[in-house]
């Protein structure tokens, strides 16, 4: 997905909590300890590792059917990076889904957040959310850790 600065804090805040999304009850917060919450998540449906580009290590990718999560390595230990939906059964905390229309969107986040006409980005704490269009609908929702 695209890197955009949007709507939202654009100072970022090391004190404030990053974006997260709750899938059956398991709060995943972006860059949040992996474990935990991988083993509250339950046995993916295929898991995927490769060296890291960015960090001593293996960046490691889950399938949970409905969404995929990444956790990058730092200090022997591995933390969420990204998420990002893989189809229209799972919604962010607010509700918005794969195929929610602009008008849903719009009414969550506000008109003014929308880069042009198909991407909109919420950045928070050190996380941020963009959600692309594609003929008035979502067509895509992703959640990423913004790194320095």
């Amino acid at each position: 997905l695209l890197s955009l600065v949007g709507c939202g804090s654009t100072d970022i805040d090391p004190q404030e909590e990053n974006l997260s999304f709750t899938y059956n009850g398991t709060k995943i917060t972006l860059g949040a300890e992996a474990a935990s919450i991988i083993d509250a998540l339950g046995e993916p449906r295929s898991y995927t590792e490769e060296p890291s580009c960015a960090f001593d290590g293996m960046d490691k990718t889950y399938y949970y059917g409905s969404f995929y999560l990444s956790t990058y390595p730092t200090d022997g230990k591995y933390y969420v990076y990204s998420i990002w939906f893989a189809d229209d059964s799972v919604a962010t905390n607010d509700g918005i889904r794969i195929g929610s229309n602009k008008a849903q969107v719009e009414a969550i986040y506000g008109a003014g957040c929308f880069n042009g006409t198909n991407t909109y980005t919420k950045t928070h704490g050190n996380s941020k959310l963009t959600i692309l269009m594609e003929d008035g609908m979502v067509s895509s929702i992703q959640y990423e850790l913004i790194i320095d």
